[in-house]
């Protein structure tokens, strides 16, 4: 790099072939003093440090319709039947202080890979009805987040079921986020994984992308073939041969039925040759189609 200096600056160059780095340096330590000497009187520890660079928060009020518990181990909250905001609920879950939780729940970018990208923990942490939450402390720090309560399309719903747990490691500055998918009275778990980067200024979430992909694999395939089928190494170009499917009228009629399809050709009282939707072949291919879905 060459720098031109003008008349003025190149009055305090003194050094002969000062590096840059200690040109540049020096300049900054010594706007850092000034700074240091006309706001803090030259004293450092009156200087006030943050982990990231953020807004100071506010306090936040626990929003209306939440029971809230807190003792020195443990801050609980249970949602009622009144739903709160999403930003209102999440910047109370995160407390006041700028750490770890504060930065997972209310940054709106997180760093993936070399792209930013929208948070989406503050979509997947969205409040839901009947949600309890519990945030564990050690010496008044979070050290973990869960969510308990599992919304399902059918069936009963369990207030129990362990739906999000978020975990922090100081030492590696990790933070681990594990989603429970309830399959038949199994949780079937999906891992990822985010870095606090607290010196990354603006952005102090990055995911881990390293071994993101396999995970996700992981996940779909005991979610659809079962918790003891390891997931085999197959090569994309291979071909995938599912079972005999015996397709009947009442097959095609039924699913026609159900996604309104009202064609006479796939209708046996019509015609006596009954035809299938193109859509129908999702459903004779189903096997091999969610085996590829699941690995690739």
């Amino acid at each position: 790099m060459c720098i031109l200096q003008g008349p003025v600056a190149v009055k305090y160059s003194t050094m002969k072939d000062e590096p840059i780095k200690d040109l540049l340096g020096n300049i900054t330590s010594i706007l850092v003093q000034k700074l240091l000497d006309r706001s803090y009187g030259g004293d450092i520890s009156k200087v006030p440090t943050v982990d990231y660079l953020a807004p100071i928060p506010e306090e936040v009020e626990t929003p209306d319709d939440i029971a809230y518990e807190e003792n020195a181990k443990t801050v609980t909250y249970n949602i009622g039947d009144i739903v709160p905001d999403t930003k209102e609920w999440l910047q109370a879950l995160s407390g006041t202080e700028l750490n770890w939780i504060k930065a997972l729940l209310t940054s709106e970018t997180i760093v993936q890979g070399s792209a930013y990208i929208d948070n989406p923990l503050r979509r997947a942490l969205a409040p839901r009805r009947g949600q309890k939450v519990v945030i564990d402390l050690a010496n008044g720090s979070p050290t973990s987040l869960t969510i308990y309560g599992g919304g399902r399309s059918h069936g009963t719903h369990k207030p129990d079921f362990k739906a999000v747990e978020i975990k922090y490691t100081e030492s590696s500055k990790l933070i681990d986020v594990t989603f429970y998918e309830d399959r038949r009275d199994v949780s079937v778990p999906l891992a990822l994984q985010f870095k606090y980067v607290p010196s990354a200024g603006a952005m102090p979430i990055q995911e881990v992308a390293v071994g993101r992909n396999r995970r996700i694999k992981e996940f779909y395939w005991k979610l659809w073939f079962g918790d003891d089928e390891e997931m085999p190494e197959i090569d994309i170009h291979e071909t995938f041969i599912g079972p005999e499917v015996t397709i009947s009228p009442q097959d095609v009629e039924m699913f026609c039925g159900v996604i309104g399809n009202q064609s006479e050709s796939f209708k046996s009282a019509r015609t006596e040759v009954v035809k299938a939707p193109m859509d129908f072949a999702i459903v004779s291919g189903w096997q091999v189609c969610v085996f590829r879905w699941a690995y690739f």
